[in-house]
């Protein structure tokens, strides 16, 4: 190309790039003419809803739009221009700042018109004489609601700060400060010394929401709460245990704050709402605590009424709510009272060895999985971004997520790499808590460790172990879930041993009770293993070929039938069941239904089982003492509807096993009650120690007796029984938790020393 030719190629593209140039400098002066116009609020409105937002981001943003288009909210002048001092968009945080403000008027608001609404038959009670005719009052009543308002939640170290009272038959709701800053009020001492005749009282009934923290507070007082009859947050779970479930129609929890609005269509603000999350009662205004703390137990009264009303439709619960749940909240309050010893310096050692364990995993895994990665830095184990393309790359699977439940457990058996990581995960998070958190649980008070007890910590009524929901500090820690190898920790107090009895095969007496299978019922009754006992029948074998191998280990057939039985009682599908099997889906199904040939009454009581869930939407538990209910086996699903034909089946499946939960969490609470009993008979140091699944541990005495074992066998084994199938124990003692040693070993180590 000539350079005249290049020149005017040049000239023509010239006026182009002015074009361009102009575009750019018009758009610069309309972006800088935009910046100084306001933009509308409602168009700010339609870009911040248009954005993710969680639910609850959501609800206070359309408080906040309701707000200010009714006048009661505006923005913040400062807020509205920058620092050119030009109009500045509305945004979602300053929106999230309004809705704060909100929430300030509207407590100041209702608090203002709590104290002027305060019914005439509420009374602060500040002096003797208004004391002893409460005093007075309390003796011509029968039943009493009761509650405590205190500093928090640790029973041992927090003090009451006030009582509430509800007198049904007067119609009088009291509220009694006894530590509240700067106010005219009782002592703690004159209040709970004058109390103390009714409290002790038996024949005065007392109802609580959640009895175990208050009985729990007054006897870290020094006092006792006796007669207790009705516990509204337990009797609930019997009502209704699916409330924390929203999704199910349920309150949201068993909270009274989420259940008075739902039950009694009365408004309850809580604590966190009125107050603030760190605010202390003893700092309310009395005039406040009033209509606060005495609306609790009005409303708990209120409550009782109703629940009370609902169970006595179905007497078999009422009894078994009066006679097992109810006492079973004082066993429950002795267990967590006295709490664990505990060695840490095995606690450190043996977060010490998780640690070790766990950097092995780490250089494995990032080995395994960085050639896999593309980013520029160094591959992050905890990093979602990083590790979903990089382990979807290392299976050859599009993983959806990394979501350890749903997602990376089912591929663990396929994919070594997917083990070590969830193994990784689930011991990194272990070996800190025992290095550095675990001394921090150690209560301040008591110098031991505790635990709390939720006798209905699942659906299905059986124990979880943990701290309380409310609890703002971490001391509480979950006694159930220790890994074996963590048990040794726990170590007997000096001159006491720990024994443990669990129920021996439990949930499978259970079913061959409720189900009446004779090959299991026959099984038990010759004292024989159940699985090996299906295995043998299974496979036309002999017994003792399908027990154990010669060094001792389960058969495979056995190991086969126990996973199938339990699959089958579980609800497990198919394909799942494949995964255990290690075979296909379809070969599962047919080994469950070749099994199900050999037991027919087992699955008879399988299918009517769920046919009866369909049917009605609920299970029962052993004569009839508790339900589970399973709305969605009712559903019915349209031709196509594959989520609601999931629901339904789901449903259907959870119905035998949660007959045979529910009913072995009966048998197994029926028996803490005995075992209970039979501690405080011994005296003598003589507790209960723990709950942990099938198992129950007691505090005994290093020189205890044959006789005390036999003690424990009965309360184990004639508690509660399942009609003609007999129940069976295995005792071990023990003065490490972990470390146990037969009955007979033991008194034969002690007589050789």
């Amino acid at each position: 190309m000539e350079l005249g030719d290049l020149r005017l190629n040049l000239s023509a593209l010239t006026p182009k790039n002015d074009e361009v140039k102009n575009e750019k400098v018009s758009e610069t002066a309309k972006r800088k003419q935009k910046a100084k116009t306001a933009e509308p609020i409602e168009e700010s409105w339609r870009r911040i809803f248009a954005s993710k937002l969680s639910e609850t981001d959501r609800q206070r943003l359309n408080e906040v739009k309701a707000a200010m288009e009714a006048g009661k909210l505006a923005r913040n002048p400062s807020d509205c221009v920058n620092k050119a001092g030009n109009p500045k968009a509305f945004s979602k945080a300053e929106a999230m700042r309004l809705w704060k403000t909100l929430q300030e008027s509207q407590r100041e608001e209702t608090l203002r018109q709590m104290v002027e609404n305060t019914p005439e038959n509420y009374e602060l009670i500040t002096t003797e004489d208004r004391f002893q005719a409460l005093i007075e009052a309390l003796s011509d009543e029968k039943i009493i609601a009761v509650d405590t308002e205190t500093t928090g939640v640790d029973v041992y170290t927090d003090v009451i700060v006030g009582l509430s009272l509800t007198l049904p038959s007067a119609d009088w709701h009291v509220y009694i400060p006894v530590d509240h800053v700067d106010c005219e009020q009782l002592s703690r001492k004159y209040v709970l010394e004058g109390l103390a005749p009714v409290f002790n009282d038996e024949s005065i009934g007392k109802v609580l929401h959640n009895a175990i923290f208050d009985i729990a507070m007054f006897r870290r007082h020094g006092f006792d709460l006796k007669g207790v009859v009705w516990d509204t947050m337990t009797a609930m779970h019997l009502l209704n245990e699916n409330e924390s479930d929203r999704g199910l129609g349920g309150a949201g929890s068993f909270k009274l704050k989420d259940l008075a609005p739902k039950y009694l269509k009365t408004p309850s603000d809580t604590f966190d709402v009125l107050f603030g999350k760190n605010a202390q009662f003893k700092e309310v205004p009395l005039d406040i605590a009033l209509g606060y703390a005495a609306k609790d137990t009005e409303l708990t009264w209120k409550l009782y009424e109703f629940q009370r009303h609902h169970m006595e439709k179905m007497p078999t619960i009422l009894e078994y709510y009066q006679t097992v749940e109810v006492p079973l909240l004082y066993v429950i309050v002795d267990l967590e009272a006295n709490g664990y010893i505990l060695d840490l310096d095995f606690a450190k050692e043996y977060g010490e060895k998780l640690h070790k364990r766990a950097e092995e995993l780490r250089k494995e895994l990032i080995s395994e999985l960085t050639p896999f990665h593309e980013g520029d830095g160094p591959l992050n184990l905890n990093s979602t971004q990083q590790m979903r393309p990089a382990l979807s790359k290392a299976i050859g699977k599009e993983l959806p997520n990394m979501d350890a439940k749903k997602t990376l457990k089912p591929l663990k058996g396929e994919h070594e790499v997917i083990a070590k990581l969830l193994e990784y995960k689930k011991i990194t998070k272990l070996s800190g808590t025992y290095i550095e958190t675990l001394p921090l649980k150690q209560n301040p008070t008591t110098k031991r460790w505790h635990s709390r007890f939720n006798p209905m910590g699942t659906v299905t009524g059986r124990f979880s172990s943990g701290k309380d929901e409310e609890a703002k500090t971490e001391q509480g820690f979950n006694v159930q879930n220790q890994p074996k190898d963590a048990r040794k920790m726990f170590v007997a107090p000096p001159g006491k041993v720990i024994i443990g009895a669990d129920f021996k095969a439990q949930e499978i007496r259970c079913v061959a009770h409720l189900s009446g299978e004779r090959v299991l019922i026959d099984a038990f009754l010759n004292n024989r293993d159940p699985y090996a006992t299906l295995a043998a029948k299974f496979h036309q074998r002999l017994y003792e070929e399908v027990y154990k191998l010669p060094n001792g280990d389960d058969t495979p057939e056995r190991k086969q039938m126990k996973v199938g039985m339990l699959a089958a009682i579980y609800g497990t599908s198919k394909w799942t069941l494949a995964e255990q099997l290690d075979t296909t889906p379809d070969e599962a199904q047919k080994f469950l239904d070749d099994m199900f040939a050999t037991m027919p009454d087992l699955a008879r009581w399988i299918k009517e089982t769920q046919e009866f869930a369909a049917k009605h939407g609920f299970v029962w538990m052993d004569k009839q003492q508790r339900k589970r209910r399973l709305p969605d086996a009712k559903l019915k699903a349209k031709w196509g509807d594959r989520d609601t034909w999931r629901k339904v089946n789901r449903a259907k499946r959870q119905g035998p096993n949660a007959r045979v939960q529910g009913s072995s969490s009966i048998q197994t609470k029926v028996t803490m009650i005995k075992a209970a009993e039979m501690c405080k008979q011994k005296g003598n140091g003589w507790r209960l120690w723990g709950t942990v699944h099938d198992e129950l541990l007691f505090e005994a005495p290093i020189d205890f007796t044959r006789k005390d074992i036999e003690d424990v066998r009965s309360v184990m084994i004639d508690s509660y029984t399942w009609g003609e199938v007999p129940n069976g124990t295995d005792i071990e003692v023990m003065t490490r938790w972990g470390e146990g040693v037969t009955v007979d070993k033991w008194f034969k180590n002690k007589e050789a020393v």
